[in-house]
């Protein structure tokens, strides 16, 4: 027995997530978050 079900694809997803985050919060600045203030250290 074959059905077909209709399902969005994972690059249909991401690429709508991405557009969803660069209208929310706008297209990012590397250079930007590079010199940034935010830093964090890892410890093992």
């Amino acid at each position: 027995v074959f059905r077909t079900i209709e399902r969005p694809v994972y690059d249909t997803l991401m690429a709508d997530q991405l557009d969803t985050a660069v209208e929310q919060k706008g297209k990012g600045d590397l250079a930007t978050l590079l010199a940034g203030n935010d830093t964090w250290t890892v410890v093992g």
